[in-house]
């Protein structure tokens, strides 16, 4: 046999060049693939919170201008007072009062209450009253922040179907006529709610207006006795003096329920009004964004948007006829009651989370019509004046 011929077999593989230029492009793949990610989380993170906002900014838009448009209804003014106000206790030894209230404080505006606004030195519960720069400030470029208080009529308690027997400068009887009278106008199926019935009927800290002479603040309601055969049902209100905001003075003589005739009075009704304040809050500490809290009555404040960063009001008022427009605070001579048109300036709302570009924001411009008030000054009540 011949030589045998060797055969060789050569196992080619990558060289290191090439192994180098592969991972350089596949790192550069790699890296285009996470800007994407990152670019995509972004842009849902950021889609989130502007969803968020815009939900949290409705409600409170919708919430703000219910209250600012319902501001006089059935009460103030249709109760027959033209000045859409009524007037509070003053002279001799009164304490000024205070507003917004729960049951135990008044101190929810930068730390301390805030005293009714007053005309010719005495104070009034008007249905529209300004506060211009009296909030809390968020940014030191743009100021203080405004706040704002509405006042109008409860419509979902038919106060005025019980009669009103003053004992006292404190003590107030509600007794139920059988059959009710003219003026209770219930929808079908409804009855007369008990005055204790909880959640319906009065609860301490809520305001009573009682026709066109006073307001008292809730302190207690009790089942009352009924006075005779004509009354179905009874319930003893009392209207304790030193609620914190002071609107129960029974020794005062101007402005408090002391000016009441005692006794049974078909001239006088009874209406429970909502006053609600709106406010801007930092508090807890934890709250790294203020909040729009809304307080209503003795009710404890609740909030009603997160991350509201500003919140700044003007108003028109009808100055005899000439309207004047865009006022932060009201010109002298012109009281709340001459206002026809609340400007909301700026409502800013930004987001809870800081992203990597910063804050999101929505900022609403609206105005509300003032429409009870405008009524009350286009037609006004006979003899009547601001």
């Amino acid at each position: 046999m011949g030589n045998a011929s060797t055969i060789r077999r050569w196992t080619k593989g990558f060289t290191l060049l090439e192994m180098m230029i592969s991972m350089a492009i596949g790192l550069v793949v790699l890296g285009v693939g996470l800007q994407l990610y990152t670019s995509s989380v972004k842009a849902t993170f950021t889609a989130s919170q502007r969803s968020e906002m815009q939900q949290d900014f409705r409600a409170a838009a919708n919430l703000l201008q219910k209250d600012i448009s319902m501001a006089g209804a059935g009460a103030l003014g249709q109760q027959g007072l033209a000045s859409y106000s009524v007037g509070l206790p003053t002279g001799g030894s009164a304490t000024i009062p205070v507003y917004p209230c729960s049951l135990s404080t008044c101190n929810y505006i930068n730390g301390a209450p805030v005293a009714y606004p007053q005309t010719s030195g005495a104070p009034y519960l008007y249905s529209i009253i300004p506060g211009y720069n009296f909030g809390i400030t968020v940014n030191t470029t743009e100021g203080p922040t405004d706040i704002i208080t509405v006042s109008y009529a409860d419509a979902t308690l038919p106060l005025n179907c019980y009669t009103v027997d003053v004992i006292s400068a404190t003590t107030v009887l509600f007794e139920l006529p059988t059959p009710l009278p003219a003026t209770c106008i219930l929808p079908p199926g409804y009855t007369v709610p008990a005055l204790n019935a909880a959640g319906v009927g009065l609860q301490a800290g809520d305001f009573i207006l009682f026709g066109q002479s006073a307001v008292g603040v809730v302190s207690n309601v009790t089942t009352g006795v009924v006075t005779s055969g004509a009354y179905s049902a009874a319930y003893t209100v009392t209207f304790n003096n030193g609620d914190p905001g002071h609107i129960n003075q029974p020794t005062i003589t101007n402005g408090s329920m002391l000016s009441l005739p005692t006794g049974i009075s078909t001239s006088i009704s009874a209406v429970r009004l909502l006053v609600i304040t709106y406010y801007l809050d930092l508090s807890p500490l934890d709250h790294v964004t203020p909040r729009l809290m809304r307080v209503q009555n003795g009710r404890t404040p609740a909030p009603v948007a997160e991350g509201v960063s500003c919140l700044k009001f003007s108003y028109d008022v009808d100055q005899n006829g000439t309207i004047i427009a865009n006022q932060t605070s009201l010109p002298t001579g012109v009281t709340p009651a001459m206002i026809t048109k609340v400007n909301i300036l700026h409502m800013s709302l930004r987001s809870q989370l800081h992203g990597t570009s910063g804050y999101n924001s929505i900022d609403l411009q609206t105005s509300v019509s003032a429409r009870n008030l405008t009524m009350g000054q286009e037609y006004p009540i006979s003899g009547s004046s601001y």
